[in-house]
């Protein structure tokens, strides 16, 4: 009975753990190549790393509708959330909310659309999201000469900047974040339908879950944390430029599918999806401390991810195959 429980903790948190226990280990190995051994650098990395965590937990939930969804959208969403929010704020602070509502107004319309077109018109999620971020990206070429996208407010700066006690305040705001979101999986009716609609669509329908609704809410969610993320990357980077939510695109899987989250759905991690972000940072970071360009750079996050949906086909087989024996037992 505990060789069972533990076969099955270890293989829903297997990966996160070797996840955790890869950033230590490129840690160390960066220390020991580099300036020492230093909390600051793993710091330095948790805090480019928690962008990227903000993009993967939007992932994370589109994927956990099950059915291979995906959606690439959130580049897309990402630039245009910068430029809006730049834009409307030109600098200031008082026009912080109003940017920011303006932005979630956003996502909330490309959630719907995405939805939409998922549920209504049956076109796969990976089709329809790619579809709408072309449009999303065209639409920001057609106002991208409108704004003054350079010129950050001071407190949205402040966010993204400050340090209490060596940490960024961005860091906290993350892990936050995530909180709420595993809150939001395990603890209230629309995750605990997210999750079974992810696990099995048409039993979660037998069980009265509404699909249509959680769906639609799950893709506008999606929507606008990307949205905001682009707001805080663009207040990091100082400025909105065109295409600068594409490195998020597959890096939002790849940190999702490291952290845990089954790409065939039903079940998502949101710590498992910071540990994964640090981790792919790490990575990128051993990788530019060795010399690597970033051609390889690209190969071998490629390869990581290959490895990792081999990896999360594998365990998806042993959910299928321990379902159907489960169901076979009960039948006898």
């Amino acid at each position: 009975m505990k060789n069972m429980k533990a076969r099955d903790f270890f293989s829903r948190n297997g990966s996160w753990i070797l996840a955790m226990l890869g950033s230590i280990v490129l840690w160390i190995l960066m220390g020991l190549s580099g300036n020492g051994i230093t909390i600051r650098s793993l710091i330095d990395n948790a805090y480019t790393a928690s962008f990227l965590a903000i993009a993967g937990l939007a992932q994370m939930l589109v994927v956990t509708t099950g059915r291979g969804a995906i959606d690439l959208s959130i580049p897309g969403m990402i630039t245009l959330g910068a430029y809006v929010s730049m834009g409307v704020c030109n600098g200031s602070n008082a026009m912080i909310i109003p940017a920011l509502l303006l932005v979630i107004l956003l996502g909330v319309i490309v959630g719907l659309l995405n939805s939409s077109m998922v549920i209504f018109l049956g076109i796969p999620a990976i089709i329809a999201t790619m579809a709408m971020n072309y449009i999303i990206v065209t639409g920001t070429m057609l106002i991208n000469n409108t704004f003054n996208v350079f010129t950050i407010p001071s407190i949205l700066k402040a966010i993204v900047q400050t340090r209490v006690m060596g940490i960024p305040i961005i860091i906290g705001v993350v892990i936050i974040l995530a909180l709420i979101m595993h809150f939001l999986l395990r603890s209230t009716p629309y995750g605990k339908s997210l999750l079974a609609m992810g696990q099995n669509l048409e039993a979660a329908r037998l069980a009265s879950v509404r699909v249509i609704r959680v769906e639609m809410l799950t893709y506008v969610l999606a929507a606008v944390f990307a949205g905001i993320a682009g707001a805080l990357i663009s207040a990091r980077v100082t400025g909105a430029y065109l295409g600068m939510g594409d490195n998020y695109q597959m890096e939002s899987i790849a940190c999702i599918v490291i952290g845990g989250t089954l790409m065939s759905g039903g079940r998502a991690n949101a710590f498992g999806t910071l540990v994964g972000s640090l981790f792919l940072y790490l990575t990128i970071s051993s990788m530019q401390l060795m010399g690597a360009d970033a051609g390889i750079q690209s190969v071998v996050k490629g390869a990581l991810i290959i490895a990792l949906l081999l990896v999360g086909a594998s365990e998806n087989n042993e959910q299928r195959e321990g379902r159907r024996h489960k169901a076979e037992a009960e039948q006898a």
